[in-house]
């Protein structure tokens, strides 16, 4: 874990409400995987106090920058949307767990909803680097206007499909229909999601019956990031007690979804 005070290359608009930041970031750039985080403070000033967690969406360890995608939901979000070129923010990282990497030649599937798509982008480029060309990218939005231009998620995956709540783009519905259709095309893949709560649910169900290999990549509300305050918790389906839970910002955020127990309904 490194803490460099990062400047900002570019922080532009990219989707309704959706920013993508570089940050000269070396030392975290070389170290950084897919899945892992970073945690930003978005000001030097008192308030807001706590930093804000930002799954990588690429990074360039030759040019040593980190791109983070953020949507403006709360002071700190937009607080972020407003920096400018040249300003540095203290930048706490690699953090968390990353995925684990498919064996040679297995079909990737990347499920997202929203703003679960960062760390997929990044793991669908890293295994394109790798020349690992099977990889399909499923993208859900609520709306077209949700979904990031085509160029940021070609360059994950060479199948892209998308999804809308409204219908105004691609499939009209649920982004884990189409994950139900893409297993049932193909045996033997390996799916990696992350969005909300309920569509990591509903993913983990469909790889389970069709046993399928499923991590998911978890977001809850972090004070730290780093284990200390044991505030960002998820209930597994082992252990005992206490025992039975575990910190997403060191033991995930990336689990084998079989490891977590799901909210029924």
């Amino acid at each position: 874990m490194l803490d460099e005070r990062a400047p900002i290359c570019f922080n532009r608009q990219v989707a309704e409400g959706f920013y993508r930041l570089r940050l000269e970031a070396p030392r975290i750039a070389t170290q950084a995987e897919p899945g892992q985080f970073a945690s930003l403070r978005v000001s030097d000033q008192l308030v807001p106090l706590l930093r804000i967690p930002l799954s990588f969406c690429a990074v360039d360890k030759q040019a040593g920058t980190i791109d983070l995608l953020y949507e403006t939901r709360g002071p700190k979000s937009r607080l972020l949307s407003q920096a400018q070129p040249q300003q540095t923010l203290s930048c706490l990282g690699p953090l968390g767990r990353g995925f684990v990497p498919p064996a040679p030649g297995q079909r990737v599937v990347l499920v997202g909803g929203g703003i679960g798509l960062p760390p997929l982008l990044f793991m669908g480029a890293r295994l394109r680097q790798q020349g690992h060309e099977e990889v399909v990218l499923l993208a859900g939005a609520r709306s077209a206007a949700k979904h990031l231009p085509s160029g940021e998620l070609q360059a994950a995956a060479p199948q892209v499909r998308l999804a809308t709540d409204d219908g105004s783009l691609g499939h009209g519905g649920l982004v884990t229909e189409l994950l139900a259709e893409e297993l049932e095309a193909g045996s033997g893949s390996m799916v990696c999601a992350c969005g909300p709560q309920g569509m990591m649910a509903a993913a983990a169900g469909l790889c389970r019956r069709r046993e399928v290999s499923c991590q998911v990549s978890l977001e809850e509300y972090m004070a730290c990031g780093f284990g200390v305050c044991v505030g960002c918790v998820v209930e597994t389906a082992s252990g005992e007690g206490y025992g039975r839970y575990q910190r997403i910002c060191v033991e995930g955020p990336v689990f084998d979804a079989l490891q977590v127990r799901w909210e029924e309904g």
